[in-house]
């Protein structure tokens, strides 16, 4: 009897400390967890309204009646950084000027919030991105391929210089695909710092 419970405490000792190394990564996990779903929750809303309102259809359809060929799209993307033009069209239009009051609301977790067409290329931005094509990256293929809206992980932004993840909503009417919203929403340093300790405990 005693040789039993000796062995029973013995084990619970060696199994003490990655147990409640695990419990503690899965409550941090939890955590993380809940606190991006609260964000999507508290932008949702907005995004879904912004992605059905008339200048944003309008917007999108415009770019649909004369799609940019993908050839034009990786030439524009590629001397991006120096198309004054181009990054005028992308910023100068009545949706841009949604994004921007959204952006810098202190009510809003907005880092960023961009227009694509059905390829991926900007239709609006605020702020001016890194990038005129977004049709390479997960962000939109995800939500488009499945046609519902998709969630990065966080990472280090370069456009915004924030750490943020990015939910996508394709755009519709008509059970036509028009293209999609991306949002970045911003998410704290303490916030990418759990998520790192948690990858590496």
């Amino acid at each position: 009897m005693h040789k039993f419970l000796g062995k029973v405490i013995a084990v619970s000792l060696l199994i003490s400390t990655p147990l409640w190394s695990i419990a503690k990564d899965n409550l941090l996990a939890r955590l993380n967890q809940q606190y991006q779903q609260t964000l999507i929750d508290n932008h949702m809303g907005v995004m879904r309204q912004l992605a059905q309102h008339k200048l944003t259809l309008d917007l999108l359809q415009q770019r649909n009646q004369n799609p940019l060929p993908l050839t034009k799209i990786l030439e524009i993307d590629k001397n991006w950084s120096n198309n004054q033009f181009w990054h005028n069209q992308v910023t100068n239009n009545p949706i841009t000027e949604k994004f921007a009051k959204l952006v810098q609301a202190k009510l809003y977790g907005f880092s960023e919030l961009m227009l694509v067409d059905t390829a991926g290329a900007l239709v609006a931005a605020y702020p001016l991105t890194s990038d005129f094509w977004q049709g390479d990256e997960e962000k939109f293929i995800v939500a488009m391929n499945k046609q519902m809206f998709s969630v990065t992980s966080a990472n280090w932004d370069h456009s915004t210089q924030r750490y943020s993840f990015f939910v996508t909503v394709p755009i519709q009417q008509d059970n036509l695909s028009l293209g999609a919203l991306i949002a970045g929403l911003a998410v704290t340093p303490q916030y990418m710092q759990s998520l790192s300790k948690a990858s590496q405990d």
